[in-house]
């Protein structure tokens, strides 16, 4: 019994065995058939695709065809036109007579000499007025007194000649702001000199009496005393603010008076390079509380000149100078000095200008000639009459009265205002 059902585990093995290897079999079968499929449809497409390739292909030649055909009839048309026109030339008339001889003319019909030459001078000349118009129109800056009075309602205490227009020098080296003199006396390596009315080289004296006509305005800007605590700003940078406070000092000095000259600029100071002061005690040492301020008073070249550099460059310069102590320091000041002027950033980048302009008498906004853009000038000015300021008049700096814009520079450049008593050669 045993060994039969052995058997038969043994046969229903086998025939497992069989089955499965028949199903693999069809298997088997049936994916070659699927990859024949697969085959036949790529080569069926293959086939579609090139037989589209040549429809196109014969569409395009046809149309090349038809082009070659029509080439083809215009070169036959213009061959024939152009035997035509060789047999024609080849035939002469037999009816063509000489009337007139032809004679040649006196003068030349064309060009009209005369007529191009009174076109291009009226072309000329309407182009030349026309760009004449245009750059006046498109020129916004302030160039003379009357644009001054005209835009900014303020008068013009003093117009001040560029030292290059006095000079006739080109360039000239220093800070930024402020024209200094290249002396040839000074090797290369040395300092540059600043314009200052004391004396330093060419032009100085024609620059000194650019800036008495600057003090005789400021003392006569106001009824009555004349504003003793001044404050010089500009809009922007480099218009000259600086060399116009120091001069303005050194010619308030010359009349015998106590002047204190004050580097109010904690951002980006320059007095103490105009006077070559070393040494790091300065406004910022008293507003810091470290000294008192008769403790900063450095004593200057001029007579009558003292002068308080900034000193050590804060982080918060808005907040020192808005402090008591400067308040003080100002009342201090005016007791001591009869005129105390501060040099102090530009209104329109920072607001300590406009800090130090509610602290002072009177208010001198210097104006670049011919650079600075009148809009800007005019921002300025309400700016700091914004903050109750009192602006007592505007300053035209670095005019080049080499230009006949400038009805005033034939003076300078013919000597009008001389220091001595000999003749002009």
């Amino acid at each position: 019994m045993k060994q039969l059902q052995n058997q038969i585990d043994e046969i229903e093995r086998l025939l497992a065995q069989e089955r499965a290897r028949a199903a693999q079999h069809l298997v088997n079968d049936y994916q070659a058939a699927v990859r024949r499929e697969t085959l036949l449809q790529r080569a069926f497409a293959d086939q579609q695709a090139q037989a589209g390739r040549v429809a196109e292909k014969s569409v395009q030649y046809n149309i090349i065809k038809r082009e070659v055909d029509t080439n083809k009839q215009l070169y036959e048309g213009l061959l024939q036109r152009l035997k035509e026109a060789g047999m024609s030339a080849g035939m002469k008339a037999s009816h063509v007579r000489v009337v007139d001889p032809a004679q040649p003319p006196d003068k030349p019909a064309k060009p009209n000499l005369a007529l191009n030459l009174l076109l291009a001078l009226v072309l000329g000349l309407g182009l030349g007025l026309a760009a004449v118009f245009l750059q006046e129109h498109f020129d916004n800056s302030l160039k003379t007194s009357e644009d001054v009075e005209r835009f900014l309602q303020l008068p013009v205490l003093a117009l001040i000649p560029s030292l290059e227009s006095l000079n006739g020098r080109r360039k000239l080296y220093g800070l930024p702001g402020a024209k200094h003199l290249s002396s040839p006396t000074l090797p290369a390596t040395a300092a540059p000199l600043w314009h200052l009315v004391s004396g330093n080289g060419e032009g100085s004296a024609k620059l000194a009496e650019a800036f008495r006509s600057l003090r005789t305005s400021v003392l006569l800007s106001t009824p009555g005393q004349a504003p003793r605590l001044l404050l010089t700003s500009s809009a922007q940078p480099g218009e000259g603010k600086t060399t116009v406070t120091l001069n303005l000092a050194i010619s308030l000095a010359q009349l015998g008076e106590r002047v204190l000259l004050v580097d109010a600029d904690l951002r980006r100071p320059c007095v103490h390079k105009a006077f070559n002061v070393a040494g790091g005690r300065g406004l910022v040492s008293y507003l810091t509380g470290q000294q008192e301020w008769t403790a900063v008073v450095h004593p200057s070249p001029v007579t009558g000149l003292d002068l308080i550099i900034c000193g050590p460059i804060p982080p918060n310069p808005a907040e020192l100078l808005s402090s008591e102590r400067m308040r003080a320091f100002l009342r201090e000041a005016v007791g001591r000095y009869h005129f105390v002027l501060l040099d102090s950033p530009p209104l329109l980048q920072v607001a300590d200008a406009r800090i130090l302009a509610a602290m002072v008498e009177g208010v001198v906004l210097v104006v670049h000639g011919g650079a600075t853009p009148r809009e800007l000038a005019q921002r300025a000015y309400v700016y700091a009459r914004d903050v109750g300021a009192n602006v007592i008049g505007a300053v035209l700096n670095n005019l080049d009265i080499r230009s006949d814009d400038y009805y005033y520079g034939r003076y300078y450049r013919s000597d009008y205002y001389r220091t001595d008593e000999r003749p002009a050669k």
